[in-house]
């Protein structure tokens, strides 16, 4: 068994997580248990078991399987605590789990941590949040014959879903929706239960090196909404500087139509009745305190700044914005996952769909953003960074690639192999086309280097940023070139599908959702094409894996059917967007 993953690996083939696991379980006869203490004092238990192994090559592979397995459950679930069961005679796996505080880096200052101990950072972040900032995450090893039995706890009451509620709420009011992804922003602005103004911005955040960069377009942004609102509401909407809302337009631009727009209005110029918004990392109680994604890398590389007092101007996002709403107005943050499973839910509660068993909902863009909501409308007070994920634990040839080559495995931010972020989402469309098509396709891979999508800097392979962002575009091509089922392109959106649902496995173990069902976001979806062929690669999988695209088809809000109808913007591109305005609505009293 062990010789068949080896071999895949080394053959640069993925061997993904859950079939390890299902093998592992299915033949091995020794026992690693591991108790999780989680935030709310509650305790989950995992029950491994492992083969035998046959030199240290083998022994690596299990200690990989290992150690991804309690990254990803303190990257989606995080923890208190984490309590290790093995048998001390075992002597493989004592002295593996004796190296665990070393492996993820437990006593290390937040600073010095890197792989593995990444997901300690935003852990302690969170534990701070929830728990205060003197508790700190440990590991505990005994022997198996002293683990407690676990007494079952009976469910928290559930609440009544709020969902169906929600679209009268923005029937009258001033609400703006917010969705920050890595390459774009979505804003979308209601009154009184009418949508009045939209704008994309493009922006690249992972390259600003102090907090301003990030949070100056964001204000910049919201006082255009708020602006145009104000504009339309006094009766002025043909005179809106429609240039300003083009995502062409400069941020100089922007300012100055902002500026002759607040002059005209003068006083009766109206802060929002509510903000929404959803942010690309971990957001508690409205608050970002994740600090590891991507979108932070420069920030984090600045060895001219203090990374923490920095990150603190991120965190504090929603004062800013609340300087835009109305004296004890709602500024209701979240994560871009949740973002999508709570427009999901609201969508069809409108619809009349049943809501018992929750939503789960993932965001194909930049990354892959993903979101649980639970059947009383609550969203859980976790990590839930499932894009940091280890699913792979072969493509041994691939990880010999910078992190920054299309061509590589490895995660921008741990640098760890393996990682849902270079699988699914517009990563991973770019190293799939790296990896197949020059031997499926040479014509197309050579256009895509001809139209600039792929250039070589020195020995790496990349998707220019500069002068121009050609990520979107490179996507966009990639993805028409696949709108043909029978072409070579096709192939890269089904070998994402098989991703989805590797994903949808790991989920399952970890979390163990009753929502058996994932909803789709984000531009690889866009197309029918491509998510068809998704759907197609994830049944090869799970065979009768349940997915479902976010497009008109979810349209069923009055404000959602407004964006369906709309003859410029699409429930593709601006659901999240509309959906933040529901989110706002949530914090209504």
């Amino acid at each position: 068994m062990l010789g068949r993953f080896l071999e895949a690996a080394r053959a640069d083939r993925p061997v993904y997580i859950c079939e390890v696991r299902d093998a592992f379980q299915r033949e091995g006869a020794r026992d690693f248990i591991f108790h999780a203490v989680l935030y709310d004092g509650g305790v989950r238990r995992f029950a491994q078991k492992l083969p035998a192994c046959e030199g240290p090559e083998e022994d690596a592979f299990v200690e990989e399987y290992l150690t991804a397995t309690l990254y990803n459950l303190l990257s989606a679930l995080g923890a208190r605590e984490i309590r290790v069961y093995i048998d001390p005679c075992d002597a493989a796996l004592a002295a593996y789990a004796a190296k665990l505080d070393d492996i993820f880096q437990v006593h290390a200052p937040i600073a010095a941590r890197s792989g593995y101990g990444k997901c300690l950072n935003v852990n302690q972040r969170v534990l701070a949040s929830l728990c205060g900032a003197d508790i700190r995450f440990r590991f505990a090893i005994a022997p198996l014959d002293r683990e407690p039995g676990l007494s079952g706890t009976a469910p928290a009451p559930a609440g009544q879903p709020v969902f169906a509620a929600l679209p009268a709420r923005a029937e009258a009011g001033r609400f703006m929706g917010m969705d920050i992804g890595g390459t774009d922003i979505k804003l979308a602005a209601s009154l009184d239960g009418r949508l009045c103004a939209f704008k994309e911005y493009d922006w690249n955040p992972s390259a600003f090196t102090r907090a301003e960069q990030l949070t100056d377009p964001l204000v910049l942004l919201t006082r255009l909404m708020r602006a145009a609102v104000c504009m339309v509401a006094e009766g002025l909407g043909g005179e809106l500087p429609l240039p300003a809302f083009d995502k062409s337009a400069t941020d100089a631009e922007v300012e100055a139509a902002v500026s002759g727009m607040e002059a005209r209005l003068g006083d009766r110029l109206r802060n929002f009745d509510g903000i929404g918004l959803c942010f690309p990392d971990v957001v508690i109680r409205n608050r970002i305190v994740g600090g590891e994604c991507p979108k932070t890398q420069g920030m984090r590389n600045n060895t001219a700044l203090d990374y923490e007092s920095e990150f603190q101007k991120i965190t504090a996002l929603n004062d800013l914005l609340a300087a835009y709403v109305r004296p004890g107005g709602p500024v209701m943050n979240t994560n871009d996952g949740p973002m999508a499973a709570f427009t999901t839910a609201v969508e069809q509660a409108a619809a009349g769909r049943n809501l018992s068993d929750g939503f789960f909902a993932h965001s194909l863009g930049t990354d892959l953003g993903s979101g649980w909501i639970l059947p009383d409308g609550s969203i859980p007070e976790i990590p839930l960074e499932v894009y940091n994920f280890v699913i792979d634990l072969g493509s041994y040839a691939q990880r010999a690639h910078h992190p920054l080559d299309v061509r590589s495995v490895r995660n921008f931010g741990t640098h760890l192999p393996g990682t849902l972020q270079k699988y699914t989402g517009q990563f991973g469309v770019f190293r799939l086309a790296a990896k197949h098509l020059p031997g499926a396709d040479p014509a197309l891979f050579a256009r895509a280097f001809a139209d600039g999508m792929f250039r070589w800097e020195g020995e790496r392979l990349t998707v220019p940023t500069e002068p121009r962002d050609m990520r979107k575009p490179c996507l966009e091509f990639f993805m028409q070139a696949a709108s043909d089922a029978e072409a070579p392109a096709a192939e890269l959106f089904r070998k994402v599908g098989e991703c989805v649902a590797v994903t949808w496995r790991e989920t399952q173990f970890l979390l163990e959702p009753a929502c058996t069902a994932r909803t789709l976001f984000g531009r690889l979806v866009k197309t029918q094409a491509c998510f068809d062929e998704i759907c197609e690669g994830a049944r090869r999988v799970v065979p009768d894996l349940r997915l479902e695209a976010a497009d008109e088809g979810l349209a069923n809000t009055p404000l959602m059917r407004q964006l369906a109808d709309h003859p410029v913007y699409t429930v593709a591109q601006f659901a999240q967007a509309v959906g933040a305005i529901y989110y706002a609505c949530l914090g209504m009293e």
